[in-house]
C-alpha cells in the first residue's frame, strides 16, 4: 500500500518527492551510485562554486542537499556558510552528524524542507546551489523562482544537471530507474536557460561537462561487476533485484545516448539583477 492508498492525502507532487527521497536512501542505490550522486563529484561542485563567485562568509543555500556532502565541501573550499534544505528526514539527520564532526561545524546547517518552497528568508543569500536535482523537481518553474527569491541582488544561482534532447529517452529510462538517474524529467540545455530567464535571472555562464557522465558510467560498470554481492546487499527485494538485473543494459543504453549527443551534463550560472 502506498502513501495515497493509506489515506495520507499526499498530493501527487509530494508523493513523487517522498518516493525519490526513499529511493536515493536505499542501500543498493547508495552502493552503486555513490555519494554525491552527480558526475564530476566534488571537483565539479567546487568548479560551480568558483563560477558563482562564492566568497568568505557568504551565505549559500544548497537545495536538495541530501547528506550534506557537497554543502560541507563548499563551506570548506570557500570559507562560507551553507544552509542545506532536504526533503528526506534520514539524510538531514546524517548531514547534521557530518557537520558536527567537521572542523568547520559552525559553517554547515541543515533542515528538512521542500526545495520548491524552501523555508528560508528572502534576499539573504549570495548564492544558491542546486546539483543534479532540478531535473527531479515536479514543478521546476516554482523551484527556480524560489531560488531567485532567496538571492540577494547580484547573487548567483548555480545549477549542475543532466540535459536530455526531447524525445530521445528510451521507454526503460522514463520510469523509476530514469528518475533515480535524474533523467526521466530532465530538460535540454535551452529548457534550463528558459527557466532561469523566466525567473528574472541573467544567465552568466554555460559549461558542458558531459565527459564526466562517461566517467561515472565507468564507475557504475565496475560496481556492477559485483552484481551477485549487490543483490545480497539489497536484502533480496524483488524491486531492487529487478533494477540490478536491468542495470548493465541500461548503462550501455546511456552510453549510447551520450555518444549520440542526446544526453549530457551541464553547469549553468545565473545572476539576480541589481547587484
Amino acid at each position: 500500500m502506498d502513501g495515497r492508498e493509506a489515506g495520507l492525502a499526499l498530493t501527487d507532487d509530494a508523493y513523487v518527492k517522498a518516493c525519490c527521497a526513499d529511493l536515493y536512501e536505499s542501500p543498493w542505490a547508495r552502493e552503486i551510485l555513490g555519494d554525491p550522486l552527480h558526475p564530476g563529484g566534488l571537483a565539479l561542485t567546487n568548479r560551480l562554486g568558483r563560477l558563482m563567485n562564492i566568497g568568505r562568509d557568504h551565505w549559500v543555500a544548497d537545495l536538495a542537499s541530501a547528506r550534506g556532502t557537497s554543502a560541507m565541501a563548499i563551506s570548506r573550499a570557500f570559507h562560507c556558510r551553507v544552509v542545506g534544505v532536504e526533503f528526506g528526514a534520514e539524510p538531514v539527520v546524517e548531514a547534521h552528524a557530518i557537520a558536527r564532526e567537521s572542523a568547520d561545524s559552525t559553517r554547515g546547517f541543515f533542515l528538512r524542507g521542500d526545495a520548491e518552497a524552501p523555508p528560508l528568508a528572502t534576499g539573504r543569500f549570495a548564492g544558491v546551489v542546486c546539483e543534479c536535482s532540478l531535473s527531479l523537481f515536479p514543478d521546476k518553474p516554482a523551484a527556480v523562482a524560489e531560488a531567485a527569491r532567496l538571492l540577494q541582488p547580484g547573487g548567483r544561482l548555480g545549477i549542475s544537471d543532466f540535459a536530455v534532447t526531447p524525445g530521445t529517452l528510451p521507454t526503460e529510462l522514463q520510469g523509476t530507474i530514469g528518475q533515480i538517474l535524474c533523467l526521466a524529467q530532465a530538460l535540454d540545455v535551452n529548457g534550463y536557460v528558459r527557466l532561469l530567464q523566466e525567473a528574472g535571472l541573467t544567465v552568466a555562464h554555460q559549461e558542458d561537462a558531459s565527459d564526466q557522465v562517461v566517467k561515472i558510467l565507468d564507475d557504475v560498470d565496475t560496481k556492477l561487476a559485483a552484481l551477485p554481492l549487490l543483490q545480497m546487499f539489497s536484502g533480496g527485494t524483488s524491486e531492487a533485484d529487478e533494477m540490478l538485473q536491468q542495470a548493465p543494459r541500461l548503462v550501455a543504453r546511456i552510453r549510447q545516448l551520450v555518444a549520440e549527443g542526446n544526453l549530457g551534463y551541464w553547469l549553468l550560472v545565473a545572476e539576480k539583477p541589481g547587484g
